[in-house]
């Protein structure tokens, strides 16, 4: 016998609400409606109350509640406001579970299944009509659904939703003639990165039809996912990672990986162990703190996945057992640039940090004000700009500071050398080890950054054969054709 459900249809798309066996919410597709298992809501104390409210809407949209009426269900609501007994009842809990999300969704359509569902779904109609909608609600019988027999589908990727410094994007446009990619991004609206899928931070935490519209989607149409940061695609709750999505996946299929891309996974305490400048070294910081917190939550989850790792940056392969290097990708001609290197008499030096904390900001800063105060260098700050906009100033700069503390390298200092201009920043031994050639970034330290800065300055012709080799170094590992090769034994081969 099959469980009683909501049957939803929100214009062309049905999703079908059902009680989960379990605590935890999936997602499959039937017959081509989107199944979502909601976990029911246990008894707390309170629940009475937000019954209580949502049948007194429903009185009062369907004018069953008079005046005097009114006003003695809302005392009566103050009462269970403070009422410190659960609420227990099946059709409480039903309620609870599926009112809400009938309100959210705003369907067109409800089909219920049995008399408990059919309340629910009824409540929800005269809801609808407070707001002026109109939501039809049919009772229909219980009837088991098989799930027709699945067709291959053609290889598609989806990676999201971070696009983290547009590398989504660069990747996807890499892979095209391997494999068709899409791209989600729901952060760094103002960085103005290009994606395929774009959405708000409100969509993707709250916004229910968006979230299941795009779970339908992946689960019809996409062969590969690979999420980003360790974070969901079809929306976060609080404290919800990657993990919580690679149940229905593996049911319809889909293959999956996670890509990190930098401060998620690297452990604060083990890299003041492995980086002498790390910007972790003192425990107590409360910054330092929250990224540990986090990072050890996610930690616990990667423990027990079995997809594919993918990290960005050389340095985090410390960090992640079996961890495969993603390249970063950047657009080496779009970056090229003929303005001359270092044929200013006072040249200009740009540091333009995602993360003041992350980059080392507060060593370069004093250091570059300093020598702009002597007139040796124009020191160019900026911290928040659009990719556009900073593309250009990196293209404009005679040098590119990028950071101190994390001992490697990350996009600005790829676009920097692709751009051919001298770039600074402190990779460690330990890192450098890992590159297959020579890396041509001036290593700087917060001891001696000045120095080196003047030493660039005075010896010129030393300074502009190091950023003449930036661009081939970038063309070799950094225009997506790497990125290419590590991604195709994910994607099943050419």
């Amino acid at each position: 016998m099959t469980q009683p459900d909501l049957r939803v249809v929100a214009g062309a798309q049905t999703i079908v609400l059902r009680p989960s066996a379990t605590r935890e919410s999936s997602k499959e597709l039937v017959d081509g409606a989107l199944v979502v298992h909601v976990p029911m809501r246990h008894p707390q104390v309170g629940d009475r109350h937000k019954v209580a409210l949502l049948e007194l809407k429903a009185d009062l949209a369907h004018g069953r509640v008079g005046r005097a009426g009114q006003l003695l269900r809302r005392a009566w609501l103050k009462v269970l406001k403070l009422d410190p007994r659960p609420s227990g009842s099946k059709a409480q809990q039903l309620e609870l579970t599926f009112g809400g999300l009938i309100d959210r969704l705003q369907p067109d359509v409800v089909y219920a299944q049995d008399p408990a569902m059919l309340a629910v779904a009824s409540r929800a109609a005269d809801r609808a009509k407070l707001q002026k909608r109109t939501l039809k609600v049919v009772a229909e019988e219980a009837s088991a659904s098989q799930a027709k027999a699945t067709p291959p589908r053609e290889r598609r990727l989806l990676i999201g939703p971070v696009n983290s410094a547009g590398q989504a994007w660069l990747w996807a446009n890499a892979l095209e003639q391997v494999v068709p990619t899409e791209t989600l991004s729901t952060t760094a609206a103002k960085y103005e990165f290009p994606a395929h899928r774009i959405a708000t931070a409100e969509q993707y935490k709250s916004d229910l039809r968006w979230q299941y519209d795009l779970a339908a989607y992946v689960l019809a149409e996409v062969s590969h996912v690979l999420f980003e940061a360790g974070r969901p695609l079809f929306g976060q709750l609080p404290g919800q990672l990657w993990t919580s999505e690679v149940p229905s996946l593996d049911k319809a299929g889909i293959k999956h990986g996670v890509i990190f891309h930098g401060s998620e996974i690297r452990d604060p305490a083990r890299h003041r162990e492995l980086f002498a400048y790390s910007p972790f070294q003192d425990p107590q910081d409360d910054f330092t703190q929250r990224l540990q917190a986090a990072h050890d939550a996610l930690r616990r989850h990667l423990a027990t996945y079995e997809g594919p790792v993918f990290v960005t940056t050389p340095d985090l392969l410390e960090f992640v057992d079996n961890g495969t290097w993603l390249p970063l990708t950047v657009d080496v001609d779009a970056l090229a640039s003929d303005r001359p290197v270092l044929e200013r008499e006072v040249p200009v030096v740009l540091h333009a940090p995602s993360s003041s904390a992350l980059k080392g900001s507060a060593y370069v800063d004093p250091v570059l004000a300093e020598l702009d105060a002597r007139g040796l260098i124009k020191y160019q700050r900026v911290e928040g700009v659009r990719h556009t906009e900073l593309a250009a100033l990196v293209k404009d700069a005679d040098i590119v500071v990028d950071q101190l503390t994390l001992g490697s390298y990350g996009v600005l200092a790829c676009e920097a050398m692709a751009a051919g201009r001298v770039t600074v920043g402190h990779v460690a031994d330990r890192v450098r080890a890992k590159l297959p050639t020579e890396l041509p970034i001036a290593e700087a330290t917060p001891s001696d950054l000045g120095t080196v800065i003047e030493r660039l300055i005075s010896e010129r012709e030393t300074a502009r054969k190091l950023a003449d080799s930036g661009a081939a170094y970038v063309r070799e590992l950094h225009d997506g054709r790497r990125a290419v090769a590590a991604l195709l034994p994910f994607l099943g081969g050419k």
